[in-house]
């Protein structure tokens, strides 16, 4: 379960973090760090600390292109291959292709969320600072009021 999530979202471009995983599972931090422990030591998922990628890794990709001819058919072009299909074959492969734009538009919209809260949270340290310091501040002037300085 763990592999399968690391493998998601790498292939769909993203980083597996630890975060992205336990969110992705809905498992315990603990047992992902219990499997990410186990892959490791199967070979299965980069030695590196903070580094989740999978090391068994697709070839790389080429480019791929659709394109409409005026009759309605499409012809689908990976490389040096073509592939043509007729509108009805067109229309069963569109929900399984629909499904991958779907979660790559997912996982853009996770990792604007996530650089988001860890704006907000470096905001949020930055406030309570200054709310201690001037807490302290005005701690300190109303000693030294009460002492008649």
């Amino acid at each position: 379960m763990v592999f399968e999530a690391i493998r998601q979202i790498h292939d769909a471009g993203g980083e597996p973090t630890r975060e992205r995983i336990v969110a992705l599972t809905g498992l315990k931090p603990t047992t992902v760090d219990d499997r990410i422990k186990v892959l490791r030591g199967e070979g299965m998922i980069s030695p590196l600390k903070q580094c989740y990628r999978p090391l068994h890794q697709h070839v790389a990709a080429q480019a791929v292109s659709c394109t409409v001819m005026p009759n309605g058919i499409y012809k689908i072009e990976k490389g040096d291959e073509v592939m043509t299909l007729v509108p009805a074959e067109a229309r069963q492969l569109a929900p399984m292709l629909a499904g991958k734009a779907l979660e790559a538009s997912a996982l853009e919209r996770v990792q604007e969320i996530e650089a988001r809260m860890v704006e907000m949270a470096r905001t949020l340290q930055e406030t309570e600072r200054r709310y201690k310091a001037l807490y302290k501040k005005r701690v300190t002037n109303l000693d030294q009021q009460l002492l008649g300085i």
